[in-house]
């Protein structure tokens, strides 16, 4: 957490509480140190003239008592809120128009009053703070309506459905989770006809129907077990570890992203090295040879071969010119 956003987050606390917070109980919400938190404290109170006070019967902090309308002078919002407000804004406005147009102008209009009350203006907004897709595909709404109608009533689903070689099949599916993953929207359900979890892309649904059937649930954990244990969107439990090394000048923008919750990482002088468990090798491949010569798979031999078959097949490519 940085300066900015530990004196947002302290300014919330304080006015949320009624009776003194101990320094303790800042720093824990601050995730700090006890110092940090009364440089936080000292800062919100002397630079932006927050009404605090210390209370040294409860040896606490507070804001005065008539003071709970102040506000940080501008606009204080967390990078994460930043981004969640541009993501939101951006939905609205390239989902088109259909079954849930009403419900989006609720959302809407939720959104607009939010930031009206930081003096926003939402087109000043849109205009000024942009979220670009790169790689979005586009789906129906409809389909949104039956999807998201299946999952709260906790129906089954009938989809046609098209995988990546255009290869279709029929699959009643019990769905779990609807996830918008770098900039598509995916499906975690039960296939009844693998008898297993699977993701499914929404652009690949061709046809979605509401079935009669009740919804055959999975345990919270199970799901997260399932879904979350393996590297990216291709979930299952993890079959390999991949060790790669990174080499400059991408060592500091790597080191910078999380690539998985349980990764080990560690730097080697001026190279950093990570190991990441993953099931299905799809997206590791794809994210790994983005980074062209700055990166080597160590191990397991299986993903390096495949790396250098991919590299073998471009020299190939590009030598019959």
């Amino acid at each position: 957490m940085d300066k900015f956003d530990r004196i947002q987050q302290l300014h919330r606390l304080l006015r949320s509480n009624y009776y003194p917070t101990p320094i303790n109980r800042i720093a824990e919400k601050l995730e700090c140190t006890n110092k940090t938190a009364k440089i936080a404290i000292d800062l919100l109170r002397d630079q932006l003239h927050a009404p605090i006070i210390y209370c040294q019967q409860t040896k606490g902090w507070m804001y005065e008592k008539d003071a709970k309308a102040f506000e940080l002078p501008g606009l204080w919002l967390t990078a994460d809120e930043l981004h969640g407000l541009a993501a939101i804004l951006n939905i609205l406005k390239t989902m088109d128009e259909g079954l849930l147009g009403n419900e989006i102008n609720v959302v809407q209009q939720q959104v607009e009053k939010l930031l009206a009350a930081k003096g926003l203006n939402i087109d000043h907004f849109s205009r000024t703070i942009k979220y670009l897709m790169t790689s979005k595909r586009p789906v129906a709404n409809r389909f949104f309506s039956i999807i998201t109608d299946g999952l709260i009533h906790k129906k089954q689903l009938v989809i046609t459905y098209s995988d990546y070689f255009g290869k279709t099949t029929q699959r009643e599916i019990s769905p779990q989770t609807l996830i918008h993953y770098q900039e598509n929207w995916y499906l975690d359900a039960w296939c009844h006809k693998r008898n297993a979890l699977r993701s499914f892309m929404l652009p690949r649904i061709i046809k979605v129907i509401k079935s009669d059937l009740e919804n055959k649930e999975i345990a919270p954990n199970e799901l997260k077990d399932h879904f979350q244990s393996s590297y990216g969107i291709f979930s299952g439990k993890p079959k390999h570890n991949a060790t790669l090394i990174f080499y400059p000048p991408v060592t500091r923008e790597v080191a910078s992203i999380q690539w998985h919750p349980e990764q080990i990482s560690e730097w080697q002088g001026d190279n950093y090295q990570i190991t990441i468990p993953y099931n299905d090798d799809r997206e590791l491949l794809r994210d790994i040879l983005k980074y062209g010569n700055n990166v080597e798979v160590i191990k397991p031999a299986v993903l390096k071969n495949k790396i250098k078959h991919i590299a073998q097949s471009l020299v190939e490519l590009y030598s019959n010119e």
